[in-house]
């Protein structure tokens, strides 16, 4: 009798963490069988919860265990969608393992009482000190070194995720080691992450930063198209970098309008990196304190909207959201915006 379990949760927004469980599953799945699963991967709402019994239900000729992956869980709301999860979990399938995935923390109340608990795993964004820890253990077992300076700019400048980070440090290590002399070995500093992550993108949020202290509305809609094509990159996302970028930049003008120098305010703010200073220093040179604060008002109504609405609607209000940063008017609601 097979011990793999027939249904899983995996809840969270670290999706690093999460894909290492189910590559951890996969395995089991390979070992205990014998061979690898027949996967599937179903996403709500193109696909549907009887999609996923219906492959979990059909034997495969070509596997001796089915794997569904279901995204989107947290859209599971209606009473016969949980009702056909319930049903399988009451009878389940010998050679077959659902998983529902989902960012959210939480499912439908009728839903996580149709699946057993301890089928359920969040997996939370790691403490600040946890990242730190991961991303120089990470280099240490590619036999690179990286300094605390770079460690700091590193996690400022790439995506909170551990996916993302494995990503991001495995093209850094490959960068250093290209560039490093035989024998020696390489070493990561804040040069290498600025040159690499900073500036080596084609196109990111602070490029479009950039292009919105430049004035540039056609270069600005320019990148938001190809941030969206690369599929890399969501509407809240785009929010939480400009988000971190008018922040810091509120922080910079407080201390220059308070008598600090550059160098004094950049140390106290710890930004690194002689190319993101200069940025810095163009941005606070074209905006005041005020008009910071109004872009920054401007993304907070926007964070909320795109949490809210569906993605066909976020993605035409991301152009909305860069013309109101530019053109120095303030947001408007929701139900504005919808209407």
């Amino acid at each position: 009798m097979s011990s793999i379990p027939s249904i899983l949760v995996f809840l969270g927004p670290e999706e690093g963490l999460r894909c290492e469980e189910l590559d951890a599953l996969r395995a089991r799945v390979k070992k205990e069988s014998g061979a690898p699963a027949d996967e599937h991967r179903i996403y709500l709402p193109e696909g549907t919860v009887a999609d996923a019994i219906d492959l979990l239900e059909n034997g495969s000729l070509f596997a001796s265990h089915r794997l569904v992956i279901l995204a989107g869980a947290e859209q599971i709301r209606k009473k016969a969608e949980v009702g056909i999860i319930a049903d399988y979990c009451a009878s389940p399938p010998l050679d077959a393992t659902l998983v529902l995935v989902s960012d959210a923390v939480r499912l439908d109340s009728r839903l996580e009482k149709a699946v057993p608990a301890q089928a359920r795993k969040v997996f939370w964004e790691l403490f600040d000190n946890q990242k730190r820890g991961w991303v120089v253990s990470h280099f240490r077992k590619r036999n690179v070194s990286i300094t605390q300076d770079a460690v700091e700019l590193f996690l400022e400048l790439v995506e909170n995720n551990t996916r993302e980070l494995r990503t991001e440090a495995d093209k850094l290590c490959i960068y250093v080691g290209a560039r490093s002399a035989a024998g020696q070995k390489p070493e990561v500093g804040v040069d290498e992450v600025e040159t690499f992550i900073y500036h080596s993108r084609e196109e990111n949020v602070f490029s479009l930063y950039k292009s919105i202290v430049e004035d540039d509305f056609q270069a600005a809609l320019e990148i938001v198209e190809k941030l969206d094509a690369s599929g890399e990159t969501n509407p809240v996302q785009i929010v939480g970098g400009l988000v971190f970028q008018v922040k810091k930049l509120i922080g910079l003008r407080t201390l220059l309008d308070g008598g600090f120098s550059p160098d004094e305010a950049f140390k106290r703010l710890a930004v690194r990196g002689k190319r993101i200073q200069a940025d810095y220093r163009a941005a606070v040179t074209r905006f005041d304190r005020g008009e910071l604060e109004r872009q920054l008002r401007v993304l907070i109504d926007y964070d909320v909207a795109f949490r809210e609405l569906g993605g066909g609607l976020q993605r035409i209000l991301v152009d909305l959201l860069v013309y109101q940063l530019m053109f120095r008017t303030d947001a408007f609601s929701v139900e504005e915006r919808v209407s």
